[in-house]
């Protein structure tokens, strides 16, 4: 019994040791916001937001935080990310980034070009957010350093209250490497801009993606809110406002409650897609009022589901031009009609595709004043 005590002991004492891949967090200059770009030459440029936090000695241990902004090139995005880690002291750490910007030359291009670099280092966030400006990342996270003190956050949380307000389709860089692998059905980035009249960085709207690309062309807030209707991933919070009468100009904004969407697909001389979107909406703002009169509730009924669904034909159009099937409809193909699928399958298997789409609104609630 003596003898197997000691031969635990010596045999358990080597698993004390310690962790042997420990990173110290002293040791490390930690990101927070990177952003990716190409230049002239074709080679990748990556701009980062450095956070270090200092502890005075002299000021009885209170803490203040710097930022550094770091830039790196290379043939390659390891090459760029090896530039920056020779240029600063420390260990460049990519575990707290938030967000992560593709300048418009990289998201034109094959992003899983960049995107594969980041997922090959296990120390980065899977939960940070993408998105996609209309010029340089450079320029985006030059303006940031300058103007905001909590440089990843404010981004952050910029993108993740548009998708509580369902104006962006949620993506994160674990949720898009479903996309990009999926031969039926495409996603959407947020689409950044520098607003020079008030020296702010706001979202314009979505940027559509085919494949692994952007394709040039974004959705606007009120497109993007509709398509996720469509797609039944709104959060929940879907507020919209219609122009009513633009000679008289009176408008209403409702908050969608539920939606259902009924989907027919068959093939004539292209594959028809008829989709019927039924929503249940709240009256939010109505001024002219008069909500207690059912002629009234059934006016704003109709014209609202007329409204939407001349909306939601020029949405898909819009989408068709681009061959961005967000909607999933090659996804729906796969999965329940495999042999209109392998008929039509290919890159730009979207041209064969015809959407006719109906909206139909019911007011559930008129508010609390009538």
């Amino acid at each position: 019994m003596r003898k197997t005590e000691i031969f635990l002991i010596f045999f358990i004492l080597p698993l004390l040791a310690g962790c042997w891949d420990e990173r110290l967090l002293k040791s490390s200059r930690t990101v927070y916001l990177s952003g990716f770009d190409l230049n002239e030459n074709g080679d990748y440029q990556i701009t980062s937001i450095i956070r270090d936090m200092n502890i005075s000695e002299s000021s009885r241990g209170e803490i203040s935080i710097s930022n550094e902004l770091v830039t790196g090139k290379g043939s390659s995005i390891k090459e760029a990310s090896m530039t920056i880690d020779r240029s600063v002291p420390g260990n460049y750490d990519p575990a707290k980034g938030r967000a992560l910007i593709l300048g418009i030359d990289v998201a034109k291009g094959d992003i899983y070009n960049v995107l594969d670099a980041v997922y090959r280092d296990p120390r980065v966030d899977l939960n940070a957010k993408i998105a996609v400006t209309d010029n340089s990342a450079n320029e985006i996270i030059t303006h940031l350093s300058e103007n905001e003190v909590e440089k990843g956050e404010y981004l952050y949380e910029l993108i993740h209250s548009s998708e509580m307000h369902s104006k962006l389709q949620e993506i994160t860089l674990r949720s898009i490497r479903t996309y990009l692998f999926d031969e039926g059905k495409d996603f959407m980035l947020p689409y950044l801009s520098k607003d020079e009249e008030n020296n702010e960085v706001k979202i314009n709207g979505a940027a559509l993606f085919h494949d692994h690309s952007f394709t040039g062309q974004f959705l606007s807030p009120d497109e993007s809110t509709l398509l996720l209707l469509f797609m039944e991933t709104q959060s929940k919070k879907a507020i919209l406002t219609e122009k009513l009468d633009k000679k008289a100009d009176e408008s209403v904004s409702y908050n969608v409650k539920s939606v259902s969407r009924k989907l027919k697909l068959e093939k004539e001389e292209k594959v028809h897609a008829d989709i019927m979107l039924q929503l249940e909406v709240e009256i939010v703002d109505y001024p002219p009022n008069h909500l207690d009169k059912q002629e009234m509730i059934n006016f704003l009924e109709n014209r609202l589901s007329e409204i939407l669904t001349e909306k939601a034909d020029a949405l898909f159009k819009k989408l068709a031009a681009n061959q961005s099937d967000v909607l999933g409809l090659g996804r729906e193909l796969i999965a329940f009609h495999p042999s209109i699928w392998k008929e039509i399958k290919g890159a730009n298997y979207y041209e064969h595709i015809l959407v006719n789409p109906k909206v139909k609104v019911n007011v559930r609630s008129s508010g609390i004043i009538l």
